[in-house]
């Protein structure tokens, strides 16, 4: 059956900012507001029915501290003793939140940070402050250091940035400034574009084609060694990746991911704020990606609803277990790397004959280029 180790619980769709990338800007028909704080409640009851616990990360499509009961919200995972992520931009991190944190023992803390000056940060961060937000985890390290000493004490914080063009420059300077605030961990992730002229923002459209990222009996194998990465290397390396070669770097494949749906193979799933048990982040709500020209439909799949069936049996259900089976077989066409379909714009069948919804080849998260916190 497998066990549900991670659920990402969208408490809110409501958010202070209005960054350029985001899937919310896009969507049509659909209220910003809270889960209610009697559902979230029933949901921390229904957890209880779980052998374990699994992780509760607070992260969707809004900015988890505008929820009115944010604070309870974590105090009610804690009590049934969940281990407590959260995607945060930052803004509302004041002092007396960051000691709110520290107090109710959150596990981890993802920033939302797209640029390392105010000018690139600003350009994508609409409505933000790039100064107020540094100076919002600097007091949340400080705090941390001067109660629990230097080490490795909770919440752990990491840096989650979006890449795209405009911001890609910034990228060397993240470590430094994962110093400045006691960041341990950097994860990069791609642009989605839900709108057209985020398709020119791209980083991955060659790759999209190349034959570097995808094993096969049919093609070698280059296993590269440790080496500098200058103006030297670089450019071959570029050509390398563009060929008809399957890339290894020290016998670990850059294909290793091609296929694999973590929410599938790790045991993840997501609560929209309504209370729909969505089996991904992809697959919450309808959206359009526009890859190469040609966009490309996506519509939401859940497979329950918490206010109506517990969450237990929701997972355990014969439907859900036969689609995480089913996607980690991960039978579908390479629609992604095909590089946009011209026969079936929506995800409901491919050229493998899949005609099960949804199918999934055209998810950007199963082939490597999106990753969640």
């Amino acid at each position: 059956m497998g066990a549900l180790s991670k659920l990402y619980v969208e408490l809110t769709t409501a958010c202070n900012l209005d960054c350029v990338m985001c899937v919310r800007r896009t969507w049509q028909n659909e209220g910003f507001g809270p889960m209610s704080w009697e559902l979230y409640q029933r949901l921390i009851d229904q957890l209880r029915e779980f052998d374990r616990p699994p992780t509760i990360h607070f992260g969707g499509y809004g900015e988890p501290m505008t929820y009115p009961w944010f604070l309870e919200a974590i105090a009610r995972a804690k009590e049934i003793g969940a281990r407590v992520e959260m995607t945060t931009n930052g803004t509302l991190l004041t002092p007396k939140m960051a000691q709110s944190l520290i107090d109710l023992d959150v596990d981890k803390v993802m920033v939302s940070i797209d640029g390392v000056s105010p000018e690139v940060y600003g350009d994508i961060r609409v409505h933000s402050d790039f100064r107020q937000v540094i100076e919002n985890f600097v007091e949340l390290f400080r705090r941390k250091v001067s109660q629990r000493g230097r080490g490795l004490h909770k919440p752990v914080v990491g840096i989650s940035f979006v890449a795209m063009k405009r911001n890609i420059a910034d990228l060397p300077l993240l470590p430094q400034l994962a110093h400045q605030i006691g960041a341990t961990e950097i994860k990069v992730s791609n642009v989605v574009p839900y709108y057209p002229n985020l398709a020119t923002e791209i980083l991955y459209d060659r790759a999209l084609y190349a034959l570097a990222y995808r094993s096969s009996p049919a093609i070698p194998d280059m296993s590269l060694p440790k080496m500098n990465l200058d103006a030297t290397t670089a450019p071959v390396l570029s050509e390398v990746f563009d060929s008809t070669v399957s890339v290894s770097w020290k016998q670990t494949s850059f294909n290793k991911y091609n296929d694999y749906c973590e929410f599938a193979q790790e045991g993840y799933a997501v609560i929209r704020r309504d209370g729909a048990v969505a089996p991904c982040l992809e697959l919450m709500r309808d959206h359009t990606v526009y890859l190469l020209g040609r966009p490309q439909h996506v519509t939401h799949y859940t497979l329950g609803d918490i206010a109506e069936q517990p969450l237990r049996e929701i997972w355990e259900s014969s439907e859900y277990a036969d689609f995480r089976r089913r996607v980690r077989d991960f039978p579908y066409s390479p629609c992604l790397t095909c590089g946009g379909c011209e026969r079936f714009e929506e995800n409901f069948q491919d050229c493998n004959e899949n005609n099960v919804f949804p199918v999934c080849g055209r998810c950007p998260w199963a082939q490597g280029f999106v990753q969640c916190p």
